[in-house]
C-alpha cells in the first residue's frame, strides 16, 4: 500500500515540498533586511520593548516599514486548509466519482486497512510539511514577537503545534466529505466550510477560556505589557459602572473645552480600566491544548470515516 499510496500521490508531496522550498527562499531573502533594521540603532535600543520615551515612535515605524510582509506571512494561515482541500477530498472522492474504488476495494486488502495505510501515509507528510512551514514562520517572525508577542491570533494561529494540528484536521475532514458527497467539487467545499467553522468556534468560544483569563485594573493612561492578548479593555467609573463610548466622548469634549489635557481630566474623574488578557507566557499551554484539540478531532473523523466506509456497499 505504501508503493501505491507514493504513485499515486507522489505529484502531491512534490507540490509540498516545492511550495515548502519557495516558502524558504522568499524568508531567508526578506529575514536579511528585517534583522539588519532590527538590530540596528535606534531600535537596538528599545530592546527589549519597554515604557522608555520615545521607543513607541521608533517600534512602530519599524513595523510600519515591513508591514507588508508580515500581512503577507499572515496568508499562509490558509494553508492547512489546503491539505484538506487538495489531497483529501479528492482522496476517496475520486475513487468514488470514477468507480475505481470497486477495484480497490475487492483485491484482498479490507477496505478499512486500505484507507488507514493510504490516510496513514499522508497524514505523516503532511504534518511534516506543516510542522517545516510553521517553524520557519517562527523563525522569520522572530523579531516581531519579540516586539508583539506571540499570543494574538494573528501570530498564534501561525506558529507552533497548531499548524499540523491543524493540517491533520483538514486532511481528516476532507477524507470524511469525499466519502459523503462522493463528488470531488463539493467534498471541497464541505471540507472548507467545515474546517473554517470549526476554527472560528474555537477561537472565539474555547481559547480564551483554556486558562481562567487574568484580569486588571489599570489608570486610563496605563498601557498593558507587550505580548499579552487582550480579551476585553473595559473603562469604568468610579463606582465600577461602565463608561459608554457616548459618555466617554462627551467627557473629552468637555476636557477640551475647559483646555484641560483629556486623559488627566478622565484620571480626574477616577474613571479606569479593567483589562481582561491571556499572559503571554501561557503561549505553549495553549499551544499544545489547541493542538491536542484538533489532533482529537482529526481522531474522531477518521474513526467516523472508517466506520462508514465499512458500512458502504463496494
Amino acid at each position: 500500500m505504501a508503493w501505491v499510496t507514493w504513485r499515486q500521490h507522489r505529484a502531491h508531496l512534490f507540490g509540498g515540498l516545492g511550495l515548502l522550498a519557495l516558502l524558504a527562499a522568499t524568508a531567508v531573502g526578506t529575514h536579511v533586511p528585517v534583522l539588519t533594521e532590527y538590530h540596528a540603532k535606534p531600535l537596538a535600543d528599545c530592546l527589549p520593548p519597554g515604557g522608555r520615551s520615545g521607543c513607541d515612535l521608533i517600534v512602530r515605524h519599524f513595523e510600519g516599514e515591513f508591514g507588508s510582509w508580515v500581512s503577507g506571512i499572515r496568508g499562509l494561515m490558509v494553508l492547512p486548509a489546503l491539505f484538506g482541500l487538495f489531497v483529501g477530498a479528492p482522496l476517496l472522492a475520486r475513487e468514488l466519482e470514477l468507480g475505481t474504488h470497486r477495484f480497490a476495494w475487492t483485491q484482498g486488502v479490507p477496505r478499512s486497512r486500505w484507507l488507514v495505510s493510504k490516510t496513514a501515509w499522508i497524514a505523516l507528510a503532511t504534518v511534516l510539511v506543516a510542522a517545516a512551514v510553521s517553524g520557519l514562520v517562527m523563525w522569520w517572525r522572530g523579531p516581531f514577537d519579540t516586539l508583539q508577542g506571540r499570543m494574538s491570533p494573528s501570530a498564534f494561529d501561525l506558529e507552533g503545534l497548531v499548524v499540523p494540528a491543524y493540517a491533520l484536521f483538514a486532511l481528516a475532514l476532507g477524507v470524511l466529505a469525499g466519502l459523503v458527497f462522493r463528488r470531488t467539487v463539493p467534498a471541497m467545499t464541505a471540507t472548507l466550510i467545515a474546517f473554517a467553522a470549526t476554527r472560528l468556534i474555537v477561537l472565539k468560544f474555547a481559547r480564551p477560556h483554556f486558562l481562567a483569563p487574568l484580569q486588571q485594573v489599570v489608570a486610563g493612561t496605563d498601557v498593558q505589557p507587550a505580548g499579552n492578548w487582550v480579551l476585553s479593555d473595559t473603562l469604568v467609573d468610579a463606582g465600577g459602572s461602565v463608561i459608554t463610548t457616548a459618555r466617554e466622548n462627551l467627557a473629552v469634549v468637555h476636557a477640551q473645552q475647559a483646555g484641560i489635557d483629556p486623559q488627566s481630566y478622565i484620571l480626574g474623574l477616577g474613571w479606569k480600566r479593567i483589562v481582561s488578557y491571556q499572559p503571554a507566557d501561557r503561549f505553549w499551554t495553549f499551544q499544545a491544548i489547541e493542538a491536542g484539540i484538533f489532533a482529537a478531532l482529526a481522531v474522531a473523523v477518521v474513526l467516523l470515516t472508517l466506520w462508514l466506509v465499512r458500512r458502504r456497499p463496494a
